[in-house]
Parts: structure tokens; C-alpha cells; sequence
């Protein structure tokens, strides 16, 4: 296996690494940056800027510029840059990673095909999936998808000895981790995560935004949201007042000249340190609560954390350490840079799927708790949040009729008692149930995650052993991704699907069962829907649906003929 390098794919900024003999270490991009700006432009020219050449002219150039999508992973968000053409989060976060391919392949003088990327905790499945169809975008092979905070326990820990329990705290531009992990010599073991999607510097900066405009508004009248230019201009101010006070007492957020109608108008405001904590204390006691839970969560104390380590830009905020200091009556490792921990934990977990570091061994987590639907809309936990991975579990179900010939499977992955809540990672049937009266049938649905995060779910009737299974990893492309021949193809396909079993059902009538025809009935209305709708979502499960039935409709045809067929 060729050299994999370890990506820290960043909301506000992004690094790479790559292990250089036994020690890892960080690529530099092609201004000689340790990090790179996540920020992708597009100029009236045509070209597409990323980086510090995007970051530079975005208060030109609002429209064009993208910041943050990172944040839009695994949604069906559309950038839509008007003349430039509809871009898809997935399809932005790929041209980052093209620039970071091609910044390793300068620096390496070698061509990179493989990467290690780092993800938030608790970034969901279809999140993760997001970011690895991103990889592919950049003509990578994603080799493996880590936790950040595991990355960085790694990273922190690879050259220590002896036993630790770490609790890895990650505050970055746009999303919260935490995680609680213990060390024994070269063995980690994750214990128990939490954490928030949506929580970071950039929210601070919202906060800090607002404060400006509402003084401004007070002071001048003049509201200056609308303008896209000013307030990309203000946004930059805002944000370096707030890197300013990790070190400083006072900031100064300053733009001159900013109206002309009767006489200049200048914005001038003045924040300290102070005011600015007071703006941000409830989103950073909301993260030491977290931090807090997932000691809990592990079936530990605050006291039991023997080493705190600090990943992400916005974890250099005073508040964030004193709160952190206060609450574990503990000082943060100091010998650590927030913004590279994550990048150099990637590389070594590269260099252990190479074999050039053989004697660690990591045991991750699931963080989210994996289940399915039951009658009422319930959802069932099979795969409790902070199983240790790889995980089997299984747990046997009923029918909720008589001589229920089906049942679908939807897979859910979330924390809340209703089904609804959660997200579906997808869906199947499994048919051929044997006849009997509700709650006899025993049905068995088996879910199991391997190390890298993919799961297979499995359902069987224990009496007739019929089976049907599904595996939910990058492979399962989002369908807004789909191309219109592909579209056209799907369409055409459940077209003739539904033909034939409408063929085949009239043909058996008398034999079906009235569960049966409703069955088939309902399943010919939903599809037919979807195909005059050319609703791609659910015409993919449809697909899944009218071939179960179309295989239970040709064994009938099979029994007929070898005399063989029972009517129920």
C-alpha cells in the first residue's frame, strides 16, 4: 500500500499531513500556510479560487464566495452561483480537497491517491457519507473517515507511555466535540462522545456581528445588513476583533467611509474581552455541560480526566479554558496547536492502515444510537450511542396482523423516542413471512458496524429463513447527485416493474390473500405517484419494494405449476 496522507477537512480552515519516517508532520500549502482558508470562490472570469486566494477577495466578490460548507455536509443545500452553475455541498468541499491533494503531491513530489479524513464525532451517517463522496469528487480513495477528537488524542498521545485518561475538547469554526478516550501503553479506547453539529467561532462571530449592527442602527439610523460587500468587510473585522482578544484586553472593529449620503459616516466599535465572554458564556457553558455528560456517559468522574487536550481554532478563547480549568480542576496540555492536533492524528491513523505504525491499536465508538421503526411511529435502539466498534447486535421482532405476508425495515439513526426525529439511513423489505396470527411470526433484525464505520443490517423470519440485508456506507449516493439518464433509467425501470406485477397479480387473483392485494395495490399507487411525480427518492424505493414482490409473484407462478400452491 502506497503513502496515505491524513486530511483535517476544517468548517473555517483545513490542513494536511503525513508521516515522515515515525513522526507526523504537517503540509504546507503552496503559500508555505500551515493551514489553508476553507473558502471557495468563483471570479466573474470563470476561474475557481480556493484558500487564502479566495479568503483575500471575498469582500469583492460576496456572492461568489463560499465559506463554511462544511456546515451544509449531508444536506440537500444547492449553491446556487447564478452564472457560474448549481453546486452541491459535496461538490465545494471537493474542489478544497483537490487543492490539498495537489499542495501534498508539490510538497511530496509524488501522486496522491489515498487520504485518511477527519470528521466531527458526532457527524451523522449521511454527514459522513457527504464527506466521502467529497474525497471521490477529488479523485481521492478514502481510505478511512476518523473522529477529529480521536485524531487528536492520537496525535497527543502517540509519543507518550504508560496509561491515560484523555478528554479531547474541540471547539472549531463550526462545530463541538468532545470525547472521552482512556490510553494503556499503545492501546486507545473511545469511551463515549458528545458533541454539537452546529456550534463554533462562527456563531461567536454572529453574536459579535450583531452586537456591531444593533449599535450602529442606534447610533446612525442606517441599517447596513443588505449590503453584501460591507458586511463580508465587517464579517473579516468581526473575526479578527475576536482572535485579537485571546491575547488582548480590547478590540477595535473599524470601517471607514461606509456612506456618503450627506456626510461620511464611519463605524467605530470598541469591544473588551470581558463583554465579549458575556456574549458567548452560554454557548460556552453549554459545551463544558457536554463535556461533563460524556465523563457521565463513560461511567466516570470529572476527576478521573488525568489529561485535557484542546483541538480547533476557537478552543484558544480564555473563557473557554478557564470554564474547562474550573470544571476538571485541570490546566490544558500547553505543548499542543490547536489548529494542527486533528491533521497530524490523521496521519498516523494513515500510517497504521499502512503497517508503518503495527503496535496501536484504536477501539472507536458509534456515537449515535442505531435502530429501527416499530408500529406507531416508535423508534427501537439495537445499537446503543457509544457502542464500541466493531459491534453485533440483534433483537427479534413480530408482525402486527394476521397472516402478514411483509414487513419493511427502516433504519434510523438519532437519540428520540419518535421515529420521525431521527434520520433514516435507508429502508427494505423483507416478504415472505410465514402465514400465521399476529405476534407469532418471529422476525430477527441483526445490525453490525465494522471499524470503519459501515453498517449492515439484516433481517430474517427464524422459521422460514427468508432474508433480506442492506449496507449503508459511501457507496449509497444522495439522489439529488443522480444524472438525468440515470433518472430517466430508474423511471423507466420501476415503469416496467410495475407493469409486470400488475400482470402477474391480476393472473393470481383468486390466490392472494385480501392483505396481499392490498399490499400489491398500495405499492402500484405510491409507485405510479412517483413516476408521474419523477420523485427519484422514492422511486429508488419502490425499486427495492416492487422486486420483493415480483420474486414472491414468480414463485407462485413456480407452485401453480408444480401443483404445489396452498391458498392461505
Amino acid at each position: 500500500m502506497g503513502r496515505i496522507i491524513g486530511i483535517d477537512l476544517g468548517t473555517t480552515n483545513s490542513g494536511i499531513s503525513f508521516m515522515d519516517g515515525e513522526e507526523p508532520k504537517i503540509i504546507p500549502n503552496d503559500r508555505g500556510n500551515r493551514i489553508t482558508p476553507s473558502v471557495v470562490a468563483f471570479t466573474e472570469k470563470g476561474e475557481i479560487l480556493i484558500g487564502e486566494a479566495a479568503k483575500n477577495q471575498a469582500v469583492i466578490n460576496a456572492e461568489g464566495t463560499i465559506l463554511s460548507v462544511k456546515r451544509y455536509m449531508g444536506s440537500d443545500h444547492i449553491f446556487n452561483l447564478k452564472q457560474h452553475g448549481v453546486y452541491s455541498p459535496e461538490e465545494i468541499s471537493s474542489f478544497i480537497l483537490k487543492k490539498l491533494k495537489k499542495d501534498a503531491e508539490t510538497f511530496l513530489g509524488e501522486e496522491v491517491t489515498d487520504a485518511v479524513i477527519t470528521v466531527p464525532a458526532y457527524f451523522k451517517e449521511n454527514q459522513r457519507k457527504a464527506t466521502r463522496e467529497a474525497g471521490r469528487l477529488a479523485g481521492l480513495n478514502v481510505k478511512r473517515i476518523i473522529n477529529e477528537p480521536t485524531a487528536a488524542a492520537l496525535a497527543y498521545a502517540y509519543s507518550i507511555k504508560g496509561k491515560a485518561n484523555i478528554l479531547v475538547y474541540d471547539l472549531g469554526g463550526g462545530t463541538f466535540d468532545v470525547t472521552y478516550l482512556s490510553k494503556e501503553n499503545n492501546r486507545f479506547t473511545v469511551q463515549s462522545s458528545r458533541g454539537k453539529s452546529n456550534l463554533g467561532g462562527i456563531d461567536f462571530d454572529n453574536l459579535l456581528l450583531g452586537k456591531v449592527l444593533d449599535n450602529f442602527s442606534k447610533e446612525c439610523g442606517i441599517d447596513i445588513s443588505t449590503d453584501k460587500i460591507l458586511m463580508q468587510q465587517l464579517r473579516d473585522q468581526v473575526e479578527r476583533a475576536k482572535i485579537e482578544l485571546t491575547s488582548r484586553e480590547n478590540a477595535l472593529i473599524a470601517l471607514p467611509f461606509i456612506t456618503a449620503s450627506n456626510k461620511p459616516l464611519h463605524l467605530q466599535f470598541e469591544i473588551t474581552r470581558r463583554e465579549f465572554e458575556v456574549l458567548i458564556e452560554e454557548f460556552i457553558g453549554s459545551t463544558v455541560e457536554l463535556s461533563l455528560a460524556a465523563i457521565k456517559d463513560a461511567g466516570a468522574k470529572p476527576e478521573n480526566v488525568e489529561t485535557l487536550i484542546l483541538s480547533g481554532g476557537s478552543s484558544r478563547i480564555p473563557l473557554v479554558r478557564s470554564m474547562l480549568s474550573s470544571a476538571f480542576k485541570l490546566e490544558p496540555e500547553k505543548k499542543i496547536n490547536p489548529e494542527e492536533v486533528v491533521a497530524l492524528g490523521a496521519a498516523i491513523q494513515a500510517s497504521m492502515l499502512t503497517g508503518e505504525v503495527n503496535d496501536i491499536v484504536l477501539m472507536d465508538i458509534t456515537p449515535f444510537s442505531l435502530g429501527v421503526e416499530i408500529e406507531g411511529g416508535k423508534f427501537v435502539k439495537i445499537l446503543q450511542a457509544n457502542t464500541r466498534v466493531p459491534a453485533r447486535k440483534s433483537r427479534v421482532f413480530t408482525t402486527i396482523s394476521d397472516n402478514q405476508r411483509s414487513v419493511e425495515i427502516n433504519i434510523l439513526q438519532g437519540e428520540s423516542e419518535n421515529a420521525s426525529e431521527n434520520t433514516s439511513l435507508g429502508r427494505f423489505l423483507l416478504s415472505g413471512i410465514r402465514d400465521g396470527k399476529r405476534g407469532e411470526p418471529r422476525i430477527e433484525v441483526i445490525f453490525s458496524i465494522d471499524a470503519d464505520g459501515i453498517l449492515r443490517v439484516k433481517a430474517r423470519d427464524i422459521d422460514t429463513k427468508v432474508e433480506q440485508k442492506i449496507t449503508i456506507n459511501s457507496a449509497f449516493r444522495e439522489y439529488d447527485e443522480i444524472s438525468f439518464k440515470e433518472k430517466i433509467s430508474i423511471k423507466n425501470r420501476v415503469t416496467s416493474l410495475v407493469n409486470r406485477v400488475s400482470a402477474l397479480s391480476e393472473k393470481f387473483d383468486g390466490f392472494l390473500d385480501r392483505s396481499f392485494k392490498k399490499e400489491i395495490g398500495e405499492t402500484i399507487r405510491i409507485a405510479t405517484k412517483a413516476i408521474v411525480n419523477e420523485n427519484v427518492k422514492e422511486l429508488s424505493k419502490c425499486l427495492i419494494v416492487l422486486e420483493t414482490l415480483i420474486g414472491e409473484l414468480n414463485s407462485l407462478c413456480y407452485d401453480e405449476e408444480a401443483g404445489e400452491y396452498e391458498q392461505a
